[in-house]
């Protein structure tokens, strides 16, 4: 499963001037996918892989988990979703530079109704959108999702407050 290298990132801000990175994503070459909070502690080191071999873990500390084939990819699988409460430090996360991406999700806090900002990070078998129906059925009136078709599979980021 040979494909370009992709990367995508969600920033959020609070005040509409600084914007910092949340999450990233990117997927390598072969296919293989790699997402983490951007938190700015390098020591931390905390991502998560999914290999185009099906394999996938939280961290280098978690034993591996095998999960079906990017390759292969059937329905809808949410990976992770990352919390983060609105009144966060903010220099637990790194400031967004501008640079290359194919893809931004911008979340402004200030028009999340609750404290906590859910972004969950879902594969998506290309083609099959009624499998979002159960994100739009969760009621959120400050749901929004978001998809990326040009990544194998696409890439979901659904973020609501809570």
């Amino acid at each position: 499963m040979e494909t370009e290298k992709r990367h995508v990132e969600v920033v959020v801000t609070d005040d509409g001037d600084e914007l910092w990175r949340v999450v990233w994503i990117k997927q390598a070459r072969d296919g293989s996918i790699y997402l983490g909070p951007a938190i700015s502690f390098p020591e931390t080191d905390l991502h998560s892989s999914y290999h185009t071999s099906g394999l996938f873990r939280l961290s280098r500390l978690q034993e591996w988990i095998k999960f079906q084939k990017l390759s292969d990819f059937k329905g809808m699988h949410t990976i992770i979703t990352h919390g983060i409460p609105k009144d966060v430090e903010r220099r637990l996360y790194e400031p967004f530079k501008s640079k290359k991406l194919d893809g931004l999700v911008f979340i402004d806090f200030r028009t999340m109704k609750n404290n906590t900002v859910n972004i969950d990070l879902i594969f998506l078998e290309q083609g099959r959108l009624e499998l979002l129906q159960g994100l739009l059925r969760r009621g959120s009136s400050d749901l929004q999702i978001t998809i990326f078709t040009f990544m194998e599979p696409w890439l979901v980021i659904a973020t609501q407050s809570y």
